[in-house]
């Protein structure tokens, strides 16, 4: 009896187990860089809708921006949403600017409803024979909604227009 009992619970696990979605790291890689690749080129664009979709829209949605000239926290989807559309944006984003925006170096950390993603970003913008290069980290935290993953704190932090080592030092001194 204890034999067929310790079968039949065996069966019922592996049945229950069988059934669950199986975790695909790589696949799920993809899907976060595919997202975080649709907001920018979406950001590039424009196309503002195409952002806010990207994006997990409560109140505990953030955004952190830092530089070596100033910083900036928004918390809540109404304030990202805004600062997204803001007159300042629309600077960085005049049509007279070729812009390029490069993100490598990914290091994530993945579960079935959630993920960590770390990159390295360079944003090149040109106007005329003006280039310029701005370089930062991101982080950003994203949410699985209805088989989705949504934007749900980005943190940039530029790591371009810090004072040379050399001059700092001296400063100290």
């Amino acid at each position: 009896m204890k034999y067929k009992i310790l079968c039949l619970l065996a069966i019922i696990a592996g049945a229950i187990t069988g059934c669950q979605d199986s975790f695909d790291y790589e696949k799920e890689k993809e899907a976060i860089i595919k997202v975080i690749n649709r907001e920018t080129d979406a950001y590039l664009e424009r196309d503002f809708e195409a952002v806010y979709a990207t994006h997990v829209h409560d109140s505990l949605n953030m955004r952190l921006t830092a530089g070596a000239d100033n910083y900036v926290f928004l918390e809540g989807w109404d304030e990202v949403g805004r600062h997204l559309i803001s007159d300042e944006t629309e600077d960085d984003l005049s049509p007279d600017l070729h812009i390029s925006v490069k993100k490598f170096n990914y290091r994530m950390k993945i579960y079935p409803s959630t993920a960590f993603v770390v990159c390295d970003q360079k944003w090149i913008s040109e106007y005329d024979d003006d280039v310029t290069e701005i370089n930062s980290i991101q982080v950003r935290f994203l949410e699985k909604i209805d088989g989705e993953w949504k934007i749900a704190f980005v943190s940039w932090i530029g790591t371009s227009g810090y004072e040379e080592i050399e001059e700092t030092e001296e400063l100290l001194n």
